[in-house]
């Protein structure tokens, strides 16, 4: 994400998903047909493969455009929002049950993002709204995840992300692309291999691992996003941030713990249950 901003600062988002999408679409093909052949990266259902795709390329424009005015660790922590509005969506769209308890944290989450947006206040940016739909786009995104058979296989759902978002950077205007730097080289080609290798991270990671256990991991990325922020940027975010993100982060954190709570009778059920399956264990963007 830091290599992203950077390169927000001086390319069109069109551009960088193109270049992007093809470097870390390359990496993903070299590694898959190394260790699990070519079938891996097959789509099953390509209507599927195509709307889940061009939901993750709606997320990566609005991320491209908003982070660019925005301190990335605020960026980061609106973000979070993602869960809980896939939370908010699932009746909806998927048909799936939401009790009170995770209705309630829906909304003391949404009151977090309004703390960190600040839609009255003199601090409202519209970069900080172009964040929220980019954490939109990925709620939707991973919504359509949900509807993939088990028959998918997660290679061919990040290779088909990566393929979309790519194609779509084309059609992103402005269309005259500046000649690209040796500096701006290095670090898009940095940050693409680092998206790749964070997918098959977290996929190593949650086949081996409960889903209860690492995602809460993912908060982590906060941390990280200030100290980044300050060394490069000399960005500190401030206090209604910090206290925004912690509302999302608890949020976040008590909806899936009510869902570890819903699904453990199906687990005990099921104890072949895989949950890998259900995770894509794909990284926002």
């Amino acid at each position: 994400d830091a290599g992203l901003k950077y390169l927000a600062g001086d390319l069109p988002p069109g551009q960088i998903m193109f270049i992007r999408g093809v470097i870390a679409g390359f990496a993903l093909v070299m590694a898959t047909l190394g260790t699990r052949g070519a079938a891996a990266l097959k789509p099953q259902k390509w209507g599927l493969h195509a709307a889940r795709g061009l939901m993750a390329a709606v997320a990566t424009f609005t991320y491209l455009v908003g982070i660019g005015s925005l301190p990335l660790a605020t960026a980061t922590s609106i973000l979070f929002a993602s869960p809980i509005l896939l939370t908010a969506m699932a009746p909806v769209f998927i048909g799936e049950s939401v009790g009170w308890r995770r209705w309630l944290a829906v909304i003391v989450g949404f009151i977090g993002v309004l703390i960190i947006v600040r839609p009255a206040g003199d601090a409202f940016q519209w970069a900080a709204v172009m964040i929220l739909l980019a954490a939109f786009g990925e709620s939707v995104r991973d919504l359509i995840t949900r509807g993939a058979s088990g028959r998918e296989t997660t290679h061919s759902m990040l290779f088909s992300m990566m393929v979309v978002v790519g194609l779509a950077g084309l059609f992103v205007p402005p269309y005259d692309w500046p000649p690209l730097s040796g500096e701006h080289w290095l670090m898009i080609i940095m940050a693409s291999l680092i998206w790749t290798s964070a997918h098959f991270l977290l996929i190593e990671a949650f086949q081996f691992g409960e889903a209860a256990l690492l995602a809460p991991f993912r908060y982590c990325n906060l941390f990280f996003a200030a100290i980044l922020g300050f060394l490069i940027w000399g960005d500190l975010p401030d206090w209604l941030t910090w206290a925004g993100s912690a509302v999302i982060i608890s949020s976040g954190l008590y909806i899936l713990h009510r869902e570890v709570l819903r699904k453990a009778p199906v687990m005990a059920a099921d104890p072949v249950h895989d949950t890998a399956a259900d995770d894509d264990g794909a990284a926002p963007r």
